[in-house]
């Protein structure tokens, strides 16, 4: 079970993308990479950015839809073709001035146990592989691409006592 003192201490919310922020399926067309992403959570990620938590991406591939879709949302950082998912890692913490515990991490797949093991809080999707439950701080209801970092942003917001005045502004 986690603490509540672990979550009250994160400044970071990292978010793996195919697999967490997509269903983890990418389609191709004639130029691009196609990739969908689920609006609700880009939603609560703009609400936790408001909270003053810096939000990013942590991918092992590179897209131009992850580079946009960090674009529209204004998130804090972008780091992609991340092959080493913790060798990334160490780089963002460097870059963004962070500690690994005040970071949490969201991710779906093997190549994230490293960095889910550094992290302060790791969170598996609901459709990650088994093997993540042996790092993960808990997993979610929601599996990846369908809502599941709405559904970790509001139980951070929760626990860190600032998901009411983020709602306020919607209940006015």
């Amino acid at each position: 079970m986690i603490s509540a003192e672990a979550f009250r201490n994160i400044k970071a919310v990292v978010l793996d993308v195919d697999g967490v922020l997509t269903d983890g399926r990418a389609g191709y067309g004639a130029e691009e990479e196609i990739k969908f992403f689920h609006l609700r959570d880009g939603h609560w990620m703009r609400m936790a950015l408001r909270t003053g938590l810096k939000v990013g991406l942590l991918s092992g591939r590179g897209s131009r839809a992850n580079r946009r879709r960090a674009e529209e949302l204004g998130l804090s950082f972008c780091y992609e073709n991340c092959k080493d998912k913790l060798e990334g890692f160490e780089r963002l913490l460097a870059e963004q001035g962070l500690k690994p515990e005040e970071c949490l991490y969201v991710g779906d797949d093997l190549i994230d146990m490293p960095v889910m093991r550094r992290a302060g809080v790791a969170v598996v999707v609901a459709d990650g592989v088994p093997e993540l439950d042996e790092v993960a701080d808990f997993r979610t209801q929601t599996p990846g691409g369908h809502g599941a970092v709405c559904e970790v942003m509001r139980r951070l917001m929760m626990e860190q006592g600032t998901l009411d005045s983020q709602l306020e502004r919607y209940r006015r």
